[in-house]
């Protein structure tokens, strides 16, 4: 797997840094600002324009070598509603990434998100040992009520 191409397999088994750091190179959309009208809705343009931009905009994300990356962050993190078609993400609608993530992928997608949480976790901890602090320290402070809590 290259940064400038990533297969679907490899964007599930992938940690988010992975993914971002692909989108980021690879990503045929990558000037945002540019693309903004054609991946998110304009909520004052009619349907059939709105369906006519998102054709256009997942026929560029189909030839988007990092397409399977873009979708696998937009799963993760959110991007999508089952219930409002506003946007594409990775080549699909975010009514679709909505359902995936809600129904049909729901139990991967927190699988996959926790692991990310766990290895940004991870890495800090890492940071903190490095710079000579122990993982394992930790500050307890009392806040209002007298409870004790981790600072």
């Amino acid at each position: 797997m290259t940064l400038n191409r990533i297969a679907p397999e490899a964007a599930r088994l992938a940690r988010r840094p992975v993914l971002q750091a692909a989108v980021t190179a690879g990503a045929r959309c990558d000037d945002r600002e540019q693309y903004r009208d054609l991946l998110d809705r304009n909520r004052s343009a009619p349907p059939a324009i709105w369906a006519a931009q998102q054709a256009a905009a997942q026929k560029l994300c189909a030839a988007c070598p990092v397409r399977p990356a873009c979708e696998e962050l937009a799963l993760r993190y959110g991007e999508g509603d089952r219930n409002s078609d506003d946007q594409v993400r990775g080549g699909r609608r975010g009514q679709d990434l909505g359902i995936d993530r809600e129904i049909r992928q729901a139990g991967r997608i927190v699988t996959a998100v926790t692991a990310d949480w766990q290895q940004r976790l991870g890495l800090a901890a890492t940071a903190r040992g490095a710079a000579g602090s122990s993982v394992t320290d930790v500050v307890i402070a009392r806040d209002d009520n007298n409870m004790p809590v981790a600072a």
